[in-house]
């Protein structure tokens, strides 16, 4: 199948795939991302995330045969070792990256299910984490404010491992109405807090639950905490004063699996 080359770095699709990795302002405006990896790419695909360009190194287009006959539709680029690494943001680029656009779902919130809900996440590596865990332990839904970092910057969607485009994520125009409405039913909406709630060992998420993180450096707002039926502790014995965002979600998500499963 031919490929067209591009052999400058002034190419137009260049700069404009530059652009798209460097802003999230960018992607935001134009709804697409830049995608890179074989197995990053593969999930795109599989996960039927749509394509609409793809980028090959020329030392790296034949190992990915299958691949660009699964995505023959879309425009295939060849680009040289040197002009692929300068879209790679990855130190050792494996020479594949697909063009998408980004489809962000407009759905509500679920009334009942296991829900995390993250409050200016901040750090891409966290949010990277956070989704991959909650893929992995079956979270029903991830609810995020607007002001938490760009789930498709680079960063997020190689941390996540693909969660981006399996796991239910809403972006609601407002984060606190959002989740305000989630207690008109009968699970517990928690607010996750460092020092002095309930031991989130106590909490029965039998019928599900959802649970607000907060920001890396400052933790919940007040008005979040507010809006929360009760607050939710991870008690420590040890010293450290608080857990990393990324491994306090994931306990608390492990703890909401758990306690469903042990009903």
């Amino acid at each position: 199948m031919k490929l067209k080359e591009i052999k400058s770095r002034d190419n137009k699709i260049i700069k404009y795939l530059l652009r798209l990795n460097s802003s999230s302002s960018f992607r935001s405006k134009e709804k697409r991302f830049l995608c890179e990896g074989l197995r990053l790419c593969t999930d795109a695909v599989e996960s039927g995330v749509e394509v609409e360009a793809a980028f090959f190194s020329e030392d790296s287009a034949d190992k990915y045969a299958e691949l660009i006959e699964s995505i023959s539709s879309c425009e295939l680029y060849l680009l040289s070792k040197s002009l692929f690494k300068l879209i790679a943001e990855t130190a050792s680029p494996q020479g594949v990256a697909l063009l998408c656009k980004i489809n962000q779902p407009n759905v509500q919130p679920c009334a009942v299910n296991r829900i995390v809900a993250l409050e200016t996440i901040q750090n891409p590596q966290n949010m990277g984490t956070i989704l991959r865990t909650a893929e992995a332990f079956g979270i029903d839904q991830v609810i995020l404010s607007k002001d938490c970092c760009d789930i498709f910057s680079p960063k997020v969607l190689r941390g996540s491992m693909g969660a981006v485009f399996r796991q239910r994520i809403i972006i609601p125009e407002d984060f606190y109405e959002a989740v305000s409405g989630l207690k008109s039913g009968e699970m517990p909406v928690c607010a996750a807090i460092p020092h002095g709630g309930k031991d989130i060992r106590a909490i029965n998420f039998s019928r599900g639950g959802c649970v607000i993180i907060g920001n890396e450096g400052n933790g919940l707002t007040q008005r979040a905490i507010e809006l929360c039926s009760t607050a939710v502790t991870i008690n420590m014995d040890g010293n450290a004063e608080s857990l990393n965002a990324a491994v306090a979600a994931s306990i608390i998500m492990w703890e909401m699996v758990r306690g469903c499963a042990d009903e």
